[in-house]
């Protein structure tokens, strides 16, 4: 199994593999944290998720509490919890390192390997060579990403924007007040903190409430038209009934009449209607 890994150069591969990893991944931590750096720099509405959902978090703690106590405490946990790639910034910080050990290892087994098989530990070895390259490059990587520089600078930054840029309104002291009539009396009204997540459900919510007090006006409406419609039906009824009861009263009348009396009145009738 040695023999096969060594004919193929199988851990020439995994060394060279594992340092490209390594430094990758700490340039990567590098542009994670000028990226933070550079968000904190807008005094309005942030832009990166990490810095609204810290500034959330802070105007909820002062809202709750009066005060945030340990701002410095809110940005260490905050960083910590961040997450790019599934990973947290230490775990990216570390990957580089455990990407060396893997390099080395690999450099060593190879030596070991050629040393057994008779060869030389240095002279000609290229496992020793790469070995050091990967140790050499992984370095220069640390170096120039300066992850704890950056670290430094982005907490500095964020406890600034938190503190004293006013970006951020301390809400234990700048409580919105209103008032409204209720009984003749005022009631105080606290503006609450709302998430953009909560915001848009507020306005989905209130879209669904005019909606649904549309419907309501318009069945209200159509409810009224129909009630209308009957009194007006039954009116129209009523007073049917009550001319064809006139007819017949009128009827009745006649007929208790003498003849020449009804003919009497009839010639009256006609005469005034023909006048």
């Amino acid at each position: 199994m040695l023999q096969f890994i060594m004919e193929r150069n199988l851990l020439l591969y995994v060394l060279a593999a594992a340092c490209a990893v390594g430094v990758i991944s700490q340039m990567i931590l590098k542009q994670i944290y000028e990226r933070l750096i550079r968000d904190t720099k807008n005094m309005g509405e942030p832009e990166g998720r990490f810095l609204q959902q810290l500034r959330q978090r802070f105007q909820y703690c002062a809202h709750l509490n009066e005060k945030v106590g340990d701002v410095r405490a809110l940005i260490q946990k905050s960083i910590m919890e961040y997450r790019f790639w599934g990973m947290s910034l230490h775990q990216w910080k570390r990957l580089g390192g455990q990407c060396l050990v893997v390099s080395l290892l690999c450099a060593f087994a190879g030596t070991m390997a050629r040393v057994q098989s008779g060869g030389m530990a240095v002279a000609g070895n290229t496992y020793f060579w790469l070995g050091v390259a990967a140790a050499a490059l992984t370095a220069a990587a640390y170096g120039i990403a300066d992850t704890g520089y950056g670290r430094e600078c982005l907490e500095i930054r964020l406890l600034d924007y938190l503190e004293n840029s006013g970006a951020v309104r301390d809400y234990s002291e700048a409580d919105t007040e209103e008032y409204e009539s209720d009984y003749g009396r005022q009631q105080e009204i606290r503006v609450p903190i709302v998430s953009v997540a909560e915001g848009r459900k507020a306005k989905r919510r209130a879209k669904a409430e005019t909606a649904a007090a549309q419907t309501r006006a318009q069945k209200e409406k159509n409810d009224l038209k129909e009630n209308l419609a009957r009194i007006k039906a039954g009116m129209q009824e009523t007073a049917a009934e009550k001319e064809r009861s006139d007819r017949e009263r009128n009827a009745e009348l006649l007929r208790q009449m003498d003849p020449k009396e009804q003919e009497r009145i009839l010639r009256e009738v006609l005469k005034e209607f023909l006048s």
